[in-house]
């Protein structure tokens, strides 16, 4: 983990005092939390300061509503990963609990944003909401900060037109495109390619019976790709590879009963296995539904076709070689 990614508000650094302060859930880090952070990044070389981000860890709704939670969009570590990326000097995960979610906006202001940042700027979009049933508004944070000495700056959200027309970006909408299976229109969201993250575990052998011995991915909490075969790229044990990614319920074996849902990613030109190693799935193009196959030999023709299609296009996307070290 980045040294600079912190646990906990008492751990925060004094050099990340009188800040440039972002605070928001940022699950995905996708292009609107990126034009929030550019924004914020903007102030502080002008002004001086460090770019501090405000996360929390559980997402507030898995605390609030945990049977109703959405799915993560990235695990908390890659999040922090991505923040910093994004240009954020220091990431620093509060713990949400009750205590914390109960504040109210008045509340929040002084015990949590001057307290522990006493920042000079906060960057937030429009509909930036704080402090108990989040209650606090943008308007509210600029009337605190007129008697806590510091400014607000609103960051316009971002639109894209996508295929149901203009949207808005926000990780509720990225949460419905990579549910859909949506992977490139995810992708213009993300402004990178969705990805799993887990561990290769052990599934049927079915793939090793079919000569297309596939690594299976545990995602965990987080959302999963709709049903569906993807063209994807696969980075583990310090390599990356073009992946034909399978999900869904094995249709072909399962004679219409209801299978359990699996990740499966066949590696082009691997060798071994990769069982327990820590793997990033990329989904870079969907290809086609799941659907049953009359028997083993015609799921093997097609998944031929799957392959060629996956090796074509990694290559149109100029992506690095296949089995290339890293």
């Amino acid at each position: 983990m980045d040294e600079r990614c912190i646990s906990g508000l008492e751990s925060l650094p004094a050099a990340a005092r009188s800040c440039v302060l972002t605070i928001g859930n940022f699950d995905g880090v996708h292009v609107g939390h990126r034009r929030i952070v550019e924004a914020a990044r903007a102030l502080a070389d002008r002004q001086g300061g460090a770019v501090v981000a405000m996360t929390f860890e559980p997402p507030p709704d898995l605390v609030l509503r945990p049977d109703d939670a959405p799915q993560r969009l990235v695990p908390p570590g890659v999040k922090c990963e991505l923040l910093r990326e994004a240009g954020c000097d220091w990431v620093v995960t509060a713990k949400a609990d009750r205590a914390l979610l109960a504040l109210e906006p008045g509340e929040f202001v002084e015990q949590v944003i001057v307290r522990h940042f006493a920042p000079r700027w906060i960057v937030e979009g429009p509909n930036f909401s704080f402090g108990r049933a989040r209650a606090g508004s943008v308007d509210a944070l600029r009337q605190a900060g007129a008697s806590a000495a510091f400014d607000v700056h609103v960051a316009e959200p971002v639109a894209l037109e996508l295929s149901d027309g203009r949207e808005i970006v926000s990780s509720t909408l990225i949460r419905s495109l990579v549910a859909a299976g949506r992977a490139a229109e995810a992708a213009r969201c993300l402004g990178r390619d969705f990805a799993l993250y887990g561990r290769v575990v052990p599934g049927e052998g079915l793939g090793r019976k079919l000569q297309y011995p596939t690594a299976n991915l545990a995602p965990g909490e987080q959302i999963c790709p709709g049903d569906g075969v993807y063209a994807g790229l696969a980075e583990l044990a310090g390599r990356e590879y073009a992946a034909a990614v399978s999900i869904g319920t094995k249709p072909t074996f399962t004679d219409g009963q209801a299978g359990e849902r699996t990740v499966e990613a066949f590696l082009l030109d691997a060798s071994g296995d990769f069982y327990g190693a820590a793997m990033k799935l990329s989904f870079v193009r969907r290809l086609r539904d799941q659907r049953r196959y009359d028997g083993p030999e015609a799921l093997k023709a097609q998944l031929a076709r799957d392959v060629e299609r996956v090796r074509e296009i990694v290559a149109a996307g100029g992506r690095k070689s296949v089995g290339s070290g890293r």
